[in-house]
């Protein structure tokens, strides 16, 4: 019976012995795959991921730390941090270690580290997280590591183009107010001077206020380049030949110790920009690098097909992919720090001496680049010399033919009836001097309310000439447009310091204003192109 009993005994302890291993061996074998899953996942991360005990030593580590800090997995294990980095970062690194051990809470840090695998400081965003034991006291800590330098610096490429926008409106704003002063004092300049043309004394002091509000409507119209957010006559060009006719030009802004050497790329695809714009830029760039060279060097202008891909936008947000043609200028000059690279287009940035530049060669240069869709890179080194490199959509239309322009027009007279609607009484004051001088009658208003009620009063007015931005709520496009309802016949003529419409309605759907815009005459205007731009539109057959 005992024995029976003992039998039975002995059964059933070795029937839960047999339980108990083969739930082991479950158990491990769960283990063996949570374990095999935990290390797909941390091996393949593309971030970095460890962990270390209460002390700092590294307990585990993935292949992403193992490839990025250039150390093995089984080298590393039981090391400190002051072991494998530098002693600025292991610093930084513990203390970050010691918040989370002595908080138990999650803390994440952004840390510069130089890292191996490229030898380039790269910006690190570490989220550390405390590990705790069965007792519920923080045994250790784990953390993810990701290199968002790239991220970094698509922000600061994205903040630096709003800075710009700013920049331009605020620029574009001050420009069109100074265009208006600026067409007061150069029309009246203007005007005395048929006053005094024989008086030696007072004439050369009226030519010397006269050229010296001449440098202000240039360095206008420099502000208003870089403001501007589209282009205006725009056609399709060769910019190899287009180059290669300014080669002189470029030549003789240069000095003598200055080698130019041109490399254009044969079969160049086409661009559409302004080509006059591009005029400025060439000037500008050059002279650029000729102040980098007091003492001699070279330049090397290339031309280049390209072609941006995807993963080029990444880093540049503000264009987009496609071919583009892309135009170099190089030279072996002093160079520049990376401090003045990112500064180098802001308006009125410069290294020179205060008498030596206005600041304004390379924002105008970004002006262009930007409105003609392109992008715009500064490659530079102290000591080592700078390259610019512009990248231009490529146009697939077919180039078109240069136009012979006239570089200046004899005045054009009539004896027309013109309304002059401005609300600066001194610019009506001078557009009626010189427009009476040219034989036409003039009428004038301060605003549209007036004109329409000048031109629903006399019908015997030939054309309206308008300023932009007036008061009263409609500017000179909506005059124009109500202008028309009331007179079919008559023609327009718009003018403007600066004006975001006029970027809009040049390409816009209206094709009325969109000929109102390309006809529009800028402020300050001289009488001669006053003369011309009236005659233009009086003679037009296309009524507007």
């Amino acid at each position: 019976m005992d024995e029976s009993r003992n039998r039975q005994d002995l059964h059933l302890e070795i029937e839960s012995l047999r339980e108990e291993l083969q739930n082991q061996v479950q158990t491990n074998s769960e283990l063996l795959v949570y374990k095999q899953q935990l290390d797909a996942i941390l091996n393949n991360a593309p971030v970095e991921v460890y962990l270390k005990d209460r002390e700092g030593r590294y307990l585990r580590i993935n292949k992403q730390f193992e490839k990025i800090f250039g150390v093995k997995s089984e080298d590393l294990v039981g090391l400190l941090p002051t072991d494998v980095h530098d002693p600025e970062l292991a610093k930084s690194t513990r203390n970050h270690d010691l918040f989370v051990l002595n908080s138990g809470k999650v803390e994440q840090r952004e840390e510069l580290a130089r890292l191996v695998n490229d030898g380039q400081f790269h910006t690190l965003l570490t989220i550390k997280f405390p590990v705790f034991n069965d007792d519920g006291e923080v045994d250790g800590l784990g953390a993810i590591v990701t290199d968002i330098t790239e991220r970094k610096q698509m922000e600061e490429t994205i903040r630096r183009a709003q800075k710009m926008d700013a920049i331009g409106q605020l620029t574009g704003g001050i420009a069109h107010d100074f265009n208006n002063i600026l067409g007061i004092v150069l029309g009246n300049l203007e005007l005395m001077k048929r006053l005094v043309s024989k008086d030696e004394k007072a004439l050369p002091l009226l030519e010397a206020a006269y050229t010296g509000a001449s440098r202000g409507k240039e360095l206008t119209r420099k502000l208003l380049g870089f403001s501007r957010t589209t282009a205006g006559l725009s056609k399709i060009v060769s910019l190899n030949e287009f180059i290669e006719g300014m080669e002189d030009l470029i030549r003789k802004s240069l000095t003598v110790s200055i080698d130019t050497k041109m490399l254009l790329e044969e079969d160049l695809w086409a661009v559409k920009i302004d080509s006059g714009d591009l005029v400025d830029v060439m000037l500008n760039l050059s002279l650029n690098a000729l102040d980098s060279m007091p003492a001699g060097g070279k330049i090397v202008i290339k031309t280049a097909n390209k072609v941006i891909d995807e993963d080029h936008v990444d880093f540049n947000p503000e264009v987009k992919s496609g071919e583009f043609v892309m135009l170099s200028v190089s030279d072996t000059g002093q160079g520049m720090t990376p401090e003045v690279v990112k500064k180098a287009m802001e308006p009125f940035f410069t290294t020179k001496e205060e008498s030596q530049g206005t600041g304004l060669g390379l924002s105008m240069v970004y002006g262009f680049v930007k409105r003609s869709g392109g992008l715009i890179k500064i490659y530079s080194k102290e000591g080592e010399g700078t390259e610019i490199r512009i990248y231009l959509p490529r146009a697939y239309e077919e180039i078109e033919a240069d136009k012979n322009i006239p570089l200046e027009a004899d005045l054009q007279r009539g004896n027309e009836t013109i309304l002059i609607v401005d609300d600066e009484k001194a610019l009506v004051d001078v557009a009626v001097s010189y427009l009476q001088d040219l034989g036409y009658t003039t009428v004038t208003a301060n605003n549209s309310k007036q004109a329409l009620e000048v031109l629903e009063s006399n019908t015997a007015i030939d054309l309206l000439f308008s300023d932009v931005i007036m008061p009263g709520g409609s500017d000179g496009y909506e005059l124009a447009l109500a202008a028309r309802e009331l007179h079919p016949s008559l023609k327009v003529l718009i003018t403007s310091g600066f004006t975001k419409k006029h970027d809009d309605y040049v390409n816009g759907e209206s094709k009325y204003y969109s000929r109102l815009a390309a006809n529009l005459l800028n402020k300050p205007y001289a009488k001669s192109s006053l003369a011309t731009a009236v005659r233009s539109v009086l003679d037009e057959e296309v009524k507007l």
